[in-house]
């Protein structure tokens, strides 16, 4: 509510976390915080906030990024 809180990582393990994880989503959503639900998404979060602070974030379209992959 007062702005300190920029992301949150909910993740869930079992019907608890679960049943509690609709109230944190919807919080976040209401106060515009962003979140992710996964770890591979707070992984991908983590990088590509590391990649905005250094200043080296690239847009390409997706194609573009399978072509240098290889797939």
């Amino acid at each position: 509510k007062n702005g300190e809180i920029d992301l949150v990582i909910n993740t869930t393990s079992n019907k608890k976390a679960i049943a509690e994880s609709y109230s944190i989503r919807r919080a976040a959503l209401t106060f515009e915080v962003a979140y992710t639900t996964t770890v591979a998404g707070a992984k991908a979060t983590a990088m590509a906030i590391r990649s905005i602070r250094k200043g080296d974030m690239d847009v390409m379209p997706l194609q573009e990024y399978h072509q240098i992959s290889g797939k």
